[in-house]
């Protein structure tokens, strides 16, 4: 722990180690939502956010030459943020184009796109950006007030 309301966490990006990286980030991202006093469907969407943005670094990012993924999650008075950082090829969630067939069944839907669709319009604010070498995704969750 850094301070009183930052945390880092630091996970394999080895494709072989998926299933253990994004349950260690998913307990981070509840324990962070906890202390910051996100409702429990908060917590949920937030976690999803988290963990397909998280499973598309390492499964495609990550897939030629296996890095890490770093968190921070910072709590302030009014949000709290959780930040992933890489180093894999640059990709920008938000250049991905949204499925023009949201209302076809599934089983008649190509694969893809949807995941990144959903993880975006589950939190309160998503941002990208590259600084040098690395992406950094930021998830915002807004603190409500009781």
């Amino acid at each position: 722990m850094l301070g009183p309301h930052v945390e880092q966490l630091t996970v394999s990006g080895n494709p072989d180690d998926l299933g253990e990286s994004l349950s260690t980030l998913r307990n981070f991202v509840g324990m962070a939502g906890e202390q910051a006093g996100l409702e429990t469907q908060a917590i949920h969407r937030l976690r999803l956010a988290v963990d397909e943005i998280a499973a598309n670094i390492i499964m495609y990012g990550y897939a030629d030459a296996p890095g890490v993924v770093e968190a921070t999650a910072a709590i302030d008075d009014l949000r709290l943020t959780i930040t992933l950082e890489d180093t894999a090829p640059p990709y920008d969630p938000l250049e991905r184009d949204l499925p023009d067939n949201l209302g076809d069944p599934l089983d008649t839907r190509e694969i893809g796109g949807l995941g990144v669709f959903l993880a975006l319009r589950n939190v309160d604010e998503f941002h990208y950006e590259r600084v040098g070498e690395r992406n950094r995704n930021v998830f915002v969750m807004n603190r409500r007030s009781s």
